[in-house]
């Protein structure tokens, strides 16, 4: 698991990817809302389309919102031969909360 920072650049949290060799779950606390976010990110691998090279300024929120918008992202980091594909990973957002209590009897 690798946890990024909203503003921090994708080609950074992407650099920490490549160190896996492994499919990675990325997490990120966005802010202002604080909600805890997630992408599972494949290895760049060559059975896949590559795709052109994610630009130099885009950051990891960026990134997360691009692959939770398609669901699952092809996308390609600098210094990457082959694309790979992040998966977005929904949110979990209770519309009500239950009580834990165990019913007395």
């Amino acid at each position: 698991m690798i946890i990024a920072q909203p503003h921090e650049p994708a080609e950074d949290v992407m650099a920490l990817v490549s160190v896996h060799n492994c499919p990675v779950l990325v997490a990120m606390l966005d802010t202002p809302c604080e909600t805890l976010r997630f992408i599972h990110v494949s290895p760049p691998n060559a059975a896949l389309e590559i795709v052109d090279e994610l630009p130099r300024n885009t950051r990891t929120r960026a990134l997360f919102d691009q692959s939770e918008g398609q669901g699952m992202l092809s996308f390609r980091a600098r210094y990457w031969k082959y694309s790979a594909v992040a998966n977005a990973v929904p949110v979990f957002t209770p519309e009500t909360q239950q009580s834990m209590e165990m019913p007395l009897g």
